[in-house]
């Protein structure tokens, strides 16, 4: 946190205001946004390792956790600057009003809560989390030195999209950005294809 504001401090509101710009407020919505990323990412990475285990392939969890750390901590920057005016100019407000009462930290969290409710609902809670999850997958496999591919999985149920349909098994290099669909298009590397997918990855092994 890069708002240097200690709970005793308190200052003119308009001085306050001067104070505030974009960096200092992206800090604060990565500090909110980073841990649920970087929660999904371990996820999928343990998961990942769960599988590589059954079939008696280890991996360095240090090296999966600190790729996974660095991915969530890059994605969690983009996620930020792709907040929209409306969050940012309601954060502007919330943040110029914590800083006149000098309040702790916890007070300001309270009175963001409800947009952030709305943020990880839009923003992380299915796409994001299956996109994280997937990234996670892959930090496992690339350590694993037998992973040499990643199969593209749907539910195979009747709510499979057409976008995701077409790539329903289909099978490309660890690396590669070559899942490819008519109407999804070109490059997708991971799941999810669209908002809301449902998709995961299976890893190919090279034994």
């Amino acid at each position: 946190m890069s708002l240097p504001i200690t709970e005793s401090a308190k200052l003119p509101v308009n001085f306050s205001v001067k104070l505030l710009d974009w960096q200092n407020e992206d800090d604060l919505l990565f500090a909110i946004l980073f841990p649920l990323v970087r929660s999904a990412a371990l996820d999928g990475a343990q998961a990942a390792l769960d599988g590589l285990l059954t079939m008696g392939i280890g991996v360095d969890w240090a090296l999966v956790n600190q790729a996974a750390t660095q991915w969530s901590r890059s994605y969690t920057f983009g996620l930020v600057r792709g907040i929209n005016e409306t969050t940012r100019r309601f954060l502007q407000s919330e943040i110029a009003e914590w800083i006149e009462s000098g309040a702790p930290l916890d007070s300001l969290i309270e009175g963001i809560a409800p947009m952030f409710g709305i943020v990880r609902a839009e923003m992380i809670a299915v796409t994001e989390v299956t996109r994280a999850y997937a990234e996670g997958n892959l930090a496992t496999w690339r350590e694993s030195g037998v992973v040499v591919g990643k199969r593209w999985m749907t539910a195979e149920d009747e709510l499979v999209c057409p976008i995701c349909l077409p790539l329903d098994g289909m099978l490309v290099e660890l690396e590669s950005n070559g899942f490819t669909t008519e109407i999804g298009g070109l490059g997708l590397s991971t799941p999810p294809a669209h908002v809301n997918c449902r998709c995961w990855l299976q890893p190919s092994v090279e034994m």
